[in-house]
């Protein structure tokens, strides 16, 4: 299992601890292959079909027939609420086929595609690894549901339930 956290020079970072301070910080990378299965929102992504970044451009880490599906899924001025699959090649499947369309430009959402595209010679060794290699990523996965079963959430004035998950209560 690892422990993978975003850097200030915005590379991923790999830790095989929990260390305390950055718990809440991190993201535990092989978690990130349970999007596998599920659908988004266009919402979430249409910016990347589009105007990405402002460019007036589609997200050129897209791979081009991929962003035609998408097209047709989310058209530009049509319904933000319409769903893609997170999984275009076996949506309903908990697989490696997350990691696989990686390495196709067929990631769904910019966070997604971007573990691939970072130039951290540790972060595209472990999707390599886990999209050649089923077995490593189930076991990983399950290896880190356990870990993640064993932190004890943070209670009273220590912690906080959001209303909000994206910012904290009163901000």
């Amino acid at each position: 299992m690892f422990l993978v956290r975003r850097t200030s020079s915005n590379r991923f970072s790999r830790s095989n601890t929990y260390e305390k301070e950055d718990r809440f910080l991190c993201l535990l990378f092989n978690f990130a292959g349970a999007h596998t299965f599920g659908r988004s929102r266009c919402l979430a992504f249409s910016n990347r079909l589009y105007d990405f970044n402002g460019t007036g451009n589609p997200d050129p880490t897209l791979n081009s027939s991929y962003l035609t599906n998408l097209r047709q899924i989310c058209p530009q001025g049509g319904s933000r609420t319409a769903l893609a699959n997170l999984d275009p090649t076996a949506p309903d499947t908990f697989d490696n086929n997350y990691y696989v369309n990686l390495h196709n430009s067929r990631g769904l959402l910019q966070s997604d595609q971007q573990l691939l595209s970072t130039t951290d010679p540790e972060t595209v060794s472990i999707i390599n690894s886990f999209s050649s290699n089923q077995t490593a990523f189930f076991l990983s996965f399950a290896q880190s549901m356990i870990k993640l079963g064993n932190i004890s959430p943070l209670t009273g004035s220590s912690g906080e339930i959001r209303s909000d998950c994206k910012k904290a209560n009163g901000s």
